[in-house]
């Protein structure tokens, strides 16, 4: 069985976690970020039992995906959401995400490495050839 190649890469950052991200469409890169962060940040096995929803209005794209990372890591932090699903629906810089996910728990996860914030740091969001792609970097 081929394995599937992962949509995203790690940037060389000194002390922070930068993150290179992509989709085919816009939906699909900012669920590959989500990916990315919990993929990054978490191991363990994730059920699919709980359900959380965003909406985001912003004034440009690159307000948005950061708000999104924002909010994920909120999530997260104040709720132990650890969302495995999501539906995304982007209109302008507006967005609504209903995502599927787990709780955080000790005896099933372990915290490889904190992700606190993304910056505006050398930010990029673009849409190319492909479809779109994304350059961020996240305090840790």
């Amino acid at each position: 069985m081929a394995s599937m190649k992962k949509p995203y890469r790690y940037l060389d950052h000194t002390a922070d976690l930068g993150i290179e991200v992509w989709g085919a469409n816009i939906t699909d890169m900012f669920a590959n970020v989500g990916r990315a962060i919990f993929e990054t940040q978490i191991s363990g096995k994730l059920k699919s039992n709980k359900e959380k929803s965003i909406v985001l209005q912003c004034e440009s794209l690159e307000d948005l995906f950061i708000d999104w990372c924002r909010e994920l890591l909120y999530n997260f932090s104040v709720n132990s959401f650890i969302p495995s699903d999501y539906q995304i629906y982007i209109e302008g810089c507006s967005l609504r995400a209903q995502m599927h996910g787990d709780l955080y728990d000790p005896k099933r996860h372990r915290i490889r490495i904190e992700i606190k914030n993304p910056t505006y740091h050398g930010l990029e969001v673009k849409k190319n050839t492909e479809g779109f792609r994304a350059r961020i970097i996240f305090d840790v």
